[in-house]
Order: structure tokens, then C-alpha cells, then sequence
């Protein structure tokens, strides 16, 4: 029997281990600061040995609690080859572990290690491409289906995910993007430790079962992908605009690389990103912050620190061409523009947001009311000041044309906007209007605790500041009128832009006149 084959049923019975009309009481440990300017929520902090940030603040509104933990890593941290990886752990995270999801680990692993055995053996063969051994191929894809229903014999469909939701979990999932991962969910506060049980053994004990399952999974997202018009554009201005940084690939990974993934590499990339000073966890709700401390303590404390991966990635060189791609796809006309910024934490970055909400801030952005509105040129215009966090990234504007306006017209009328706003800066109630919607904004985040807790997490593990939302803000009330001006002169410029747009496929026979094509 498996050491912790109770534990299910333990949780489900796991009663509250505090009573609410003691909240406030419990002095926090040594090494915790409790934040006390009342500009910012009285957030505590505190950092355990082993690495682990850990946020918290208590709101007692409700019973429930918010948790979201953030891993530096995405796919800019794939190596050369395995792009997609970070994605596809991300899945893997939900498989369980070594006394979840399985009837029988010893035995299950024996038959997990001939399975990869047998993997290695059908990739390396089938990247042999035409010199391939079909026969060689057909048999190693019947032995790896053989032990993969052999080692289906020990799962426990889906044990980890049904536990949380049977302990009232919602919202449970995880997202990847280029820069992060981040798991969340929330459950009702009397769950507090069984959450800690559950996701610290989910993150120090991953058993990666069912990896070539879930990886035909994830190619075949990875197909839709490819039929999804707004994606494709996307994918082919990254591709496009970064040249030597890993921004250069999809999320999802290319194709070739995911066919070629193996459990090992998984497993690899685990061991180098996943570890506890590689994260912040964030807990938002009704807890009693030295009790979260002291449950962190005990069920995270003994995950082993190690030293943080080095992510000093190839430099994107300096842009000096503007660039041009046509997508010949079956899909309505639009394009997406970009613009190389300097990234996050840079002092042109409050200018960048506020020239982006200039042009495309709702009804009132100049983009709306100019091309959408006014002149009726496009179906809609949008803008975004950056694409990523970690390094220097995109400025992009997104646009379809409004039959029977073409992209070319379209392209033409927003540099022209592109061009006013840089002899022209905004007024200043247009400014004043941005804020106030920022400022709105980040009021509706403190409500929702899940988005609060991601907002916490996220950005104290990537900018190093939880309260950078506020700082922003700060910097946002800085920019003056000619600011915004100023950087749309240094970053909007044509040297400086890739432009990716849809073309119709030419059809492979020309229909006859007076007749319908063969």
C-alpha cells in the first residue's frame, strides 16, 4: 500500500485549524515584514531558507482563499531545439505524483522507464526521417503502446485534480507565456493545509506519467494553433522581429521540436526551473497569515534550494530594416505592427503605456475614433506597449482593414496617426482620463482575490516588486504630454518595424473565364 493512500479521504475531512474570532492575534515569525504605508495593502512578506517567497494578505470579506505561485520560467527559457518545453511540463504538473494518481509507484515506474527506453529508440528513428525503418518504426510503436497500457494499469485517473475539486477548489489551472508559469486556484479557507499537502508534494515530487499521451496532446494544440488566424500572425511577427533572442519562438513550441521531446527533457527542465527560489507564492483571503507561514514551513520547507538557472539569453541586435511578411492564409485581411521596446523596467516604459492607451484606449483612443469610427477604414485597431516582461520586447498594433478597405490603406492611415501624435501630443484630459482608468483598474484587482494573488506573484517574481502596480502608477502621473510624443519619435520609426499581414493563397488553377474552375 502507498504511504499516503489515505490521503484523499484525510483531506476531505481536514476541519478549519483556527477559529475566525482569533485572527490577528498570532504574532508573525522572525524575518516577516508586514507592509504599513497606507498606500499599499498591508501585504506580509516573508522568504523562507530554502528561497520560497511568500505573500500574504488577509481579507476576510469571505471564507474562501486564493493561492498563485509563479515560476521564473517560460518559453524564453527553452533550450535551443526543445522549444514548447515549459508549456509542456506545465501539463505535466497535473499528473500527479509519486502517491498521487498511481495505485502503485514502484512497480509503475518500472514499466515508466521502459517506456521512455522505447521512446528514445522510436524518436531517434523517426528523425531519421525517409532513411527511416518502417519496420523498425511499426514495431518500437506497438512495444511503447503496449507499455503505455501497461503502465495505465496503475493510474488513478485524474487523483490530484478530483481531490482539489472535491475540496472545493475553483479556478484551478496554470497558465505558461513567454517569461512565467503560474498554477492558481482557490478553495474555501478551512482547505488551508490540505492546499499546502497537495501543492507542495505536486512540486517537489512531479511524476511525469502519461508524457507521450500529453504530448500528442499538445501537438495537436499546436495544429490548431496553426489554423487560427490572429495566432499565426502573431507567431510570424515574433518570429520576424527577433532574430537572435528566444523570443524569436511560439509558446506552444515548433512542431519538429515537440515531436522530439522526451519525459527526460521534461524531467531536466524540472530540476533547473523548478525549484523554491525560483518562485513567490501569493495567498489572498481568509487566513491567518502565521498560520499560512508556519503550514508553509512545514510541508515546502524541506524543497531543495538550488543554484538559479543563468538566463543571460543572446541580445536581440539592433533593428535597422524595416521588414515585411505575407501570410498566405484563407482568412479575412489584418496585420499586426511591431515595434521593438526596451522593455519593463526601463524609464521610456511609462511613455510606451501611456502612447499605447493614447492611440487605442477604448472609444476615445485615437485609433477608434479616427479609423474605426471616423473614416470608417477598419473593423477595430488596437495597441499593446510591450508583448513580454524579462527582456526588451514589442510594441504592436493590431489591425483589420473594413471592406472594402484593404491592408495597404489601412497600414497607411495608422502611420499617419503613427506620425501626428509625434508632432502632436496628447491633451492633457486625455491623460488625465488614462490614469483614472488605470487607477480604476487596479481597484478591481484588490476585489477579486485570484487576481490579486496572480498580480502579487507575477509581479514580485519578474519585475522584483509586488507593488510595482502602485510605482507605475506613480511614473504614469510623471509623463507629460511631450513625453508620449517624444516616444513615438525614438520607437515608432520605420527602421524599426516588422509588419506581418494575411494574404489570400493563390489557387493552384486559375478558374477559366466564362466557366467555374476544375
Amino acid at each position: 500500500m502507498k504511504s499516503l493512500a489515505l490521503m484523499p479521504a484525510l483531506l476531505l475531512c481536514c476541519a478549519t485549524l483556527y477559529a475566525a474570532d482569533k485572527a490577528g492575534t498570532e504574532k508573525l515569525p522572525p524575518g516577516a515584514s508586514v507592509e504599513t504605508d497606507p498606500k499599499y495593502p498591508p501585504v506580509i512578506s516573508y522568504t523562507m531558507k530554502n528561497g520560497l517567497k511568500l505573500l500574504i494578505l488577509e481579507k476576510k470579506f469571505v471564507p474562501t482563499v486564493s493561492f498563485a505561485i509563479t515560476f521564473r520560467v517560460g518559453n524564453v527559457d527553452c533550450p535551443s531545439g526543445k522549444t514548447g518545453l515549459a508549456h509542456v511540463f506545465e501539463h505535466m504538473a497535473f499528473k500527479g505524483t509519486k502517491t498521487m494518481n498511481t495505485t502503485d509507484y514502484k512497480n509503475e515506474k518500472l514499466v515508466l522507464d521502459k517506456i521512455e527506453v522505447t521512446a528514445k529508440k522510436l524518436i531517434a528513428e523517426e528523425s531519421l526521417r525517409d532513411a527511416a525503418d518502417q519496420n523498425k518504426l511499426d514495431g518500437l510503436r506497438k512495444e511503447l503502446a503496449d507499455l503505455q497500457k501497461e503502465a495505465d494499469s496503475y493510474i488513478v485517473n485524474a487523483e490530484l485534480v478530483s481531490t482539489f475539486e472535491k475540496l472545493g477548489a475553483n479556478g484551478l489551472n496554470a497558465y505558461t507565456s513567454l517569461d512565467e508559469t503560474v498554477y492558481h486556484m482557490s478553495m474555501p479557507a478551512s482547505r488551508l493545509e490540505a492546499w499546502m499537502v497537495l501543492e507542495s508534494d505536486r512540486f517537489k515530487n512531479p511524476v511525469l506519467r502519461e508524457f507521450y499521451k500529453e504530448r500528442s496532446v499538445i501537438m495537436e494544440e499546436r495544429r490548431r494553433a496553426e489554423t487560427n488566424p490572429g495566432r499565426v500572425l502573431f507567431e510570424n511577427l515574433s518570429a520576424a522581429a527577433f532574430v537572435a533572442h528566444p523570443y524569436h519562438n511560439p509558446t506552444l513550441g515548433w512542431m519538429d521540436d515537440l515531436k522530439k521531446l522526451t519525459r527526460t527533457d521534461a524531467e531536466g527542465f524540472y530540476a533547473k526551473f523548478y525549484i523554491p527560489n525560483n518562485a513567490t507564492l501569493a495567498v489572498v483571503g481568509d487566513v491567518r497569515p502565521a498560520e499560512v507561514i508556519r503550514l508553509a514551513e512545514k510541508y515546502f520547507g524541506d524543497w531543495q534550494t538550488k543554484e538559479l538557472p543563468n538566463a543571460a539569453y543572446t541580445t536581440e541586435p539592433q533593428q535597422k530594416a524595416a521588414k515585411r511578411v505575407d501570410v498566405f492564409f484563407d482568412a479575412k485581411p489584418a496585420f499586426y505592427m511591431g515595434f521593438h521596446n526596451p522593455g519593463e523596467n526601463h524609464p521610456d516604459t511609462p511613455a510606451l503605456i501611456m502612447l499605447s492607451e493614447v492611440l487605442s484606449s477604448g472609444k476615445t483612443g485615437r485609433f477608434y475614433r479616427d479609423l474605426v469610427e471616423g473614416r470608417q477604414l477598419a473593423l477595430y485597431a488596437d495597441s499593446a506597449s510591450t508583448i513580454a516582461t524579462r527582456y526588451p520586447s514589442l510594441f504592436i498594433i493590431s489591425a483589420a482593414p473594413k471592406a472594402p478597405h484593404t491592408d495597404a490603406e489601412l497600414e497607411t492611415a495608422v502611420w499617419d496617426e503613427i506620425e501626428a501624435i509625434k508632432k502632436t501630443p496628447p491633451d492633457a484630459w486625455d491623460m488625465e482620463k488614462i490614469l483614472n482608468n488605470y487607477e480604476a483598474s487596479m481597484i478591481r484587482g484588490l476585489e477579486a482575490n485570484m487576481d490579486f494573488a496572480i498580480s502579487l506573484s507575477r509581479n514580485d517574481r519578474l519585475l522584483g516588486d509586488w507593488k510595482y502596480n502602485w510605482k507605475l502608477l506613480d511614473l504614469l502621473r510623471k509623463v507629460k504630454p511631450e513625453d508620449v510624443s517624444a516616444a513615438a519619435r525614438k520607437y515608432l520609426t520605420r527602421d524599426n518595424y516588422t509588419v506581418v499581414g494575411i494574404a489570400q493563397p493563390e489557387t493552384a488553377t486559375a478558374a477559366p473565364k466564362g466557366g467555374e474552375a476544375k
